[in-house]
C-alpha cells in the first residue's frame, strides 16, 4: 500500500545501547553509547544527534537536540554530556540511565566547524554549550589561538580542557544565582579586550542571554556577521523577538 500522501515519513533512526555512564561533575554526567549501527555514521566536533527519550505523560519517543561530545568509529561508540539540572525528559531519562539500555538517535548533523587559519577563535557559553565548545577546541591544532569564556555554577563545575593548542580559558561563577538568571557571562564578554586579527566567534547557551551578547557584538564591537555564530540552546527570547521557546541543544534540558 502507498503511504498517505499527507503523512510524513518517520526520519531513519540508529539504535544503540548504553555501554557506561560516568559522572563529571556535580551537575554533568557523560553517557557513552555503543552499537554496530554507530560505525560509519561520521560524527565530528560541534555536531548533534536528536535522542529520541520518554516524553514526560504517555512515553512516547520525543526527539531532542545534544552535541556529540566524543565518537569513536573504530570502537563504535558516541559520548553524550547531559546536564542534570531541570525536569526535561532527556535530563530525566539520563539521571536514570544504566548500562544495557537501548536509545535511538536520528544524525549527526550540523556543519559548523571552527576555522583553523583565524587569527583567534572566541567560545562563549554555559554549562550547555560545554560539551560542544570543548569538542570543537580539542580538534584545535598547536598553533590555533582560542580564548573560552564559560559559565558554571562554581569550580566544582569545572572540566579540564585537553587540547593541542592550550586555550586561554576563563570560568565565571554563578553562585547560587539560577541558571539563565545571572549576567557574568555578558558582563565579561562586555569587558573583554579582542585580540587584534581576524577572529571567528561561537557563541550558545541560554537564548535571552546569547542574544544580549550578540547584539553587543555587532552593535558596540562591529563584529562582521559572517564572523559570528550565535545559537540559543535553552529559554525563550523576548516576545519581539520570537515568542516560542528554544528547544534543548547541547547537554541540558
Amino acid at each position: 500500500m502507498r503511504p498517505d500522501g499527507g503523512a510524513r515519513r518517520r526520519t531513519a533512526s540508529t539504535a544503540a545501547v548504553v555501554a557506561s555512564v560516568t559522572p563529571l561533575t556535580p551537575r554533568m554526567t557523560r553517557i557513552r553509547l555503543t552499537g554496530h549501527g554507530l560505525h560509519g555514521i561520521g560524527a565530528t566536533p560541534g555536531q548533534t544527534v536528536k535522542l529520541l527519550v520518554p516524553g514526560p505523560d504517555t512515553g512516547a519517543p520525543v526527539s531532542r537536540d545534544y552535541t556529540v561530545r566524543g565518537y569513536d568509529d573504530a570502537a563504535a561508540t558516541m559520548d553524550i554530556d547531559f546536564v542534570l539540572h531541570g525536569d526535561g525528559p532527556a535530563a530525566t531519562w539520563a539521571r536514570r540511565a544504566e548500562a544495557g539500555q537501548t536509545l535511538e538517535f536520528v544524525g549527526p548533523s550540523g556543519r559548523y566547524w571552527p576555522d583553523p587559519t583565524a587569527d583567534w577563535l572566541l567560545f562563549v557559553g554555559d554549562e550547555t554549550a560545554m560539551p560542544a565548545m570543548l569538542a570543537m577546541v580539542e580538534s584545535l591544532p598547536e598553533h590555533a589561538r582560542a580564548y573560552l569564556y564559560l559559565e558554571v555554577a562554581d569550580a566544582a563545575e569545572e572540566q579540564p580542557v585537553g587540547t593541542a593548542a592550550r586555550p586561554d580559558v576563563r570560568w565565571l561563577h554563578r553562585g547560587d544565582a539560577d541558571p539563565g538568571t545571572s549576567t557574568v557571562l555578558e558582563d565579561a564578554v562586555q569587558e573583554a579586550a579582542l585580540p587584534p586579527g581576524h577572529g571567528r566567534i561561537w557563541v550558545a547557551g541560554h537564548t535571552p542571554t546569547v542574544h544580549r551578547i550578540r547584539a553587543h557584538l555587532l552593535e558596540a564591537r562591529g563584529i562582521d556577521r559572517r564572523d559570528l555564530y550565535v545559537r540559543g540552546f535553552w529559554g525563550t527570547v523576548s516576545p519581539a523577538r520570537r515568542s516560542r521557546p528554544t528547544r534543548a541543544v547541547g547537554s541540558g534540558r
